[in-house]
């Protein structure tokens, strides 16, 4: 596979994530000049590794089993760890959907916010978009705006516009 044809797949992806080229370059480390040109297919040496994260933040990796996974179920087994009540899958929906935090669930939503990698927030954004038929750029304002009422620290959150 040629780089303009894994830069067709990481814009297509990205776009379906609901992801901009900002957002997407803050998560994976690098410039936004460095998804355009990836985009383009313009892009020299970008290096395995880089490449890999990238495509895994899009949904996408590069060294698959095939499997369709299931993001909501692998957010929830990540943000319910350590926690006496558990958050539902209609809670993250819920949550993802309106940008409203419930009550009882905020130790969750931190974790979720801060701690769960990107990769797999944007792959539960994905699936919930498609599944609802939303739009993704709306679930991750939401998340933006959850991401800001309780103060993150992750700088990521920003990229989101």
């Amino acid at each position: 596979m040629d780089i303009l044809t894994i830069g067709a797949i990481i814009k297509k992806e990205r776009t379906a994530c609901g992801l901009s080229q900002k957002a997407l370059a803050a998560a994976s480390h690098v410039s936004r000049v460095t998804i355009v040109n990836l985009e383009k297919g313009k892009l020299g040496d970008i290096g395995a590794i880089k490449l890999s994260e990238i495509a895994d933040i899009v949904g996408t990796p590069m060294f698959s089993t095939g499997k369709k996974m299931d993001f909501i179920k692998i957010t929830l087994g990540n943000i319910n760890t350590s926690y006496k009540d558990s958050m539902s899958a209609s809670d993250l929906e819920k949550l993802m959907q309106s940008g409203k935090i419930e009550p009882g669930i905020e130790g969750q939503v931190m974790h979720l916010i801060d701690e769960t990698p990107i990769s797999i927030v944007a792959g539960a954004v994905k699936q919930l978009a498609s599944k609802k038929e939303l739009n993704a750029k709306l679930i991750w304002k939401n998340l933006a705006h959850v991401a800001t009422e309780i103060k993150s620290p992750n700088k990521f959150w920003n990229a989101i516009g």
